[in-house]
């Protein structure tokens, strides 16, 4: 464990998870998330998909034109990874970093805007503002659709926000005079076009992870992730997540993170911390698959205490039966637990059969998705002579599988309590 002042989460792990592999409304990487305060909503910001055609254009343009101009695309997503709706903002940037308002129901966005191009002829904003979420909305750069526009200095660069729910702060990151800064604003101020910085820190990065891919900001500290995909890196690949103290400036910690090594691509991208029955989570994104289209993981780092050496990550959740799967005694579920500083999957519960072959039981929630297999041997009845265990495994696509079973010595039930297995 590696914390030194209050309300830091410990970044040195252990490691879970919240989405795996899901599908965003675009096939592009995706370049940041937030959650909604509330509903815990995900939102996510990716560069637009070529040959889309919106209103007021005679042509789709290719992806490397959207790229140039800054457009993007916002998904919606509920907390299980479920496409619920999806905006397109032209002329905004690159998607670096994403804030969530809800405002009595009404759910806001904060994104960068005022979109430029870099030496790479890749679209980068510099500046920020704000917009009412509405399903299917196509918002322009320069139009009443959204908020007067924001930049902390007429030279800024790379401007990009996120919100700390916590401190109710909106945060911005951007470049000025070859320093990159962080700046924090009152919220509801910042909402209401008064900007006021609160304060402004420039911490440097170590070299270490190459590209800067997100941050966010809770309790005093601010988190950034850096790295590159598998293309660039091959595992263990460099993915390193740091955090900064704002009351200094100084760095508090550097993880290098080893989590999810199964992922195809693996290229980091985004943070945001979301709180969940009191308890702060600090999320890390990948985008995923090679080739796309590209998917969305994202992993979790939890702000709960160990109790006597045990974290629960993730707790309690159903696992969804396949059809002619019954429970038995107790009804099967699953939870992500670090047990003396090791990751472990643990099942709960018993199924019924009889079943006279290898069998997928059911499925797991996104959040307990391993990346490679885990399995364990668990009780069966032996009615028919033979061996009192069957073997379980779960694999990175959520398949609950028992193996085991023949026609000449079926399986009527097998209890899966004892299911408990080191989880990456």
């Amino acid at each position: 464990m590696s914390v030194t002042i209050s309300g830091q989460i410990d970044i040195a792990g252990p490691v879970g998870k919240l989405l795996h592999r899901r599908p965003l409304q675009n096939g592009t990487v995706m370049q940041s998330f937030a959650f909604d305060p509330v509903t815990a909503d995900v939102y996510t910001l990716q560069i637009m998909d070529g040959g889309i055609l919106l209103p007021g254009e005679t042509t789709a343009p290719d992806w490397a034109t959207r790229l140039s101009n800054g457009d993007l695309c916002l998904t919606r997503l509920s907390p299980a990874g479920a496409i619920l709706g999806h905006m397109y903002l032209r002329g905004f940037g690159h998607g670096v970093n994403l804030g969530v308002e809800n405002r009595a129901g009404a759910v806001w966005l904060w994104t960068e805007t005022a979109s430029t191009q870099n030496s790479k002829n890749e679209g980068f904003g510099t500046a920020v503002t704000s917009f009412s979420y509405a399903d299917g909305d196509v918002v322009d750069y320069n139009t009443p659709r959204h908020t007067q526009p924001y930049t902390p200095d007429t030279a800024a660069r790379w401007v990009t926000p996120t919100i700390d729910h916590g401190a109710n702060e909106l945060v911005l990151r951007f470049g000025l005079g070859g320093a990159t800064c962080y700046e924090r604003y009152d919220l509801a101020q910042a909402a209401a076009g008064v900007w006021q910085p609160l304060q402004r820190i420039t911490p440097v990065l170590p070299p270490e992870g190459v590209d800067f891919q997100g941050y966010t900001s809770h309790a005093g500290v601010l988190y950034t992730l850096q790295g590159q995909s598998l293309a660039k890196v091959p595992l263990p690949g460099n993915t390193y997540v740091t955090a900064f103290e704002w009351a200094t400036g100084n760095q508090l910690d550097r993880q290098f993170v080893t989590a999810a090594p199964g992922l195809e691509w693996r290229e980091p991208e985004g943070m945001a911390v979301a709180v969940r029955d009191g308890v702060p989570h600090l999320h890390f994104g990948y985008a995923c698959e090679d080739p796309g289209p590209r998917t969305c993981t994202i992993l979790s780092l939890s702000g709960a205490p160990e109790t006597d050496g045990v974290k629960v990550l993730t707790d309690w959740q159903p696992i969804t039966l396949a059809t002619g799967v019954t429970p038995y005694q107790n009804t099967p579920k699953a939870r992500l637990i670090s047990l003396a500083g090791s990751t472990v999957l643990q099942l709960s519960g018993g199924v019924a059969g009889p079943f006279t072959a290898d069998t997928v039981l059911g499925t797991l929630p996104d959040a307990l998705t391993p990346s490679i297999t885990a399995r364990a041997t668990v009780p069966r009845d032996n009615a028919a002579g033979g061996p009192a265990v069957a073997r379980v495994e779960i694999g990175s696509d959520r398949a609950v599988r028992l193996y085991g079973g023949r026609t000449t010595n079926p399986i009527a039930w097998a209890q899966l309590d004892n299911f408990s297995a080191v989880w990456r």
